[in-house]
């Protein structure tokens, strides 16, 4: 072997990447977890049987799913309660988008008027999350009453709590160096906000409402089964009948739909993050 290929041996051997051994806290907390599945699967008397009788009943919601009534994707009124939830999803993010961007400028140090503000959107943040979106919609429908207006506004605050949340994570990650620019040349506080931050994150905020936008679609199917209107009036109206037919022939048409924009919101989101 001639020094030039022991150097270069040498070399490979050095810069040759070494697989971490596994750490005592991530194998303790594999076996715990392990160990708490067991457990809830015992604790529950679970059994593959039980879930067979279970979907094996003539009256289960399987049944139908060998037979689909296709029919629903072109009936009309099937169409409408779409046409509903879709307008729904466009509303309820549009509008949700348009509350959240000032709420997530303001949730942080540098985007806040004051610590008071600072302290309240947070406040106010972590309420709205806590709250999922049927539960919203639960709450809109004993206020309003059954129909398309609690579902829109059940979208609406559940737009406003993701689309806070992931902003204001963007934010925090934000090149610090155009805002102590603005500052240095006495720019206002607004002034600041509109030439420093908001062209950072103005890609990632309209991919995450693309995002939320996806979210609201499929959950405003969810939201009809609880009186807020949309397909989901459409699928609850089926189910009570043990319709199961009608149901999958919705559900196919719902996924096809749901399917065709996730892909063009992924498409989107490529070219603008």
């Amino acid at each position: 072997m001639t020094v030039v290929e022991a150097t270069t041996a040498e070399h490979d051997e050095r810069d040759w990447p070494v697989k971490p051994a596994p750490s005592a806290f991530a194998i303790v907390a594999g076996v715990l977890a392990l160990a708490m599945t067991v457990v809830t699967i015992v604790s529950l008397d679970f059994s593959p049987r039980q879930v067979w009788e279970a979907l094996s009943r003539p009256n289960a919601p399987m049944r139908g799913l060998a037979n689909p009534d296709f029919g629903q994707l072109l009936s009309e009124r099937s169409r409408g309660p779409f046409i509903e939830t879709f307008r729904m999803a466009v509303l309820g993010t549009g509008a949700g988008g348009l509350v959240a961007l000032p709420l997530a400028l303001w949730s942080t140090r540098f985007g806040a008027p004051n610590r008071a503000v600072y302290a309240m959107l947070r406040v106010f943040n972590n309420i709205i999350r806590a709250f999922p979106d049927l539960l919203w919609a639960l709450l809109f429908v004993a206020a309003v009453g059954v129909g398309v207006l609690p579902g829109l506004l059940a979208l609406f605050f559940f737009t406003i709590a993701v689309i806070t949340k992931l902003t204001a994570d963007t934010l925090d990650g934000i090149d610090m160096g155009p805002l102590e620019a603005a500052d240095a040349a006495g720019a206002g506080h607004t002034q600041k906000l509109r030439t420093a931050v908001l062209p950072q994150i103005l890609p990632s905020f309209t991919s995450f409402l693309l995002y939320g936008f996806e979210l609201n679609l499929r959950a405003s199917a969810v939201l009809g089964l609880v009186g807020a209107g949309g397909i989901g009036s459409r699928l609850e109206f089926f189910r009570g009948q043990g319709r199961w037919e009608e149901v999958w022939g919705i559900v196919v048409m719902f996924f096809l739909v749901v399917f065709v924009v996730e892909r063009i919101s992924v498409v989107l989101r490529r070219r603008l993050v």
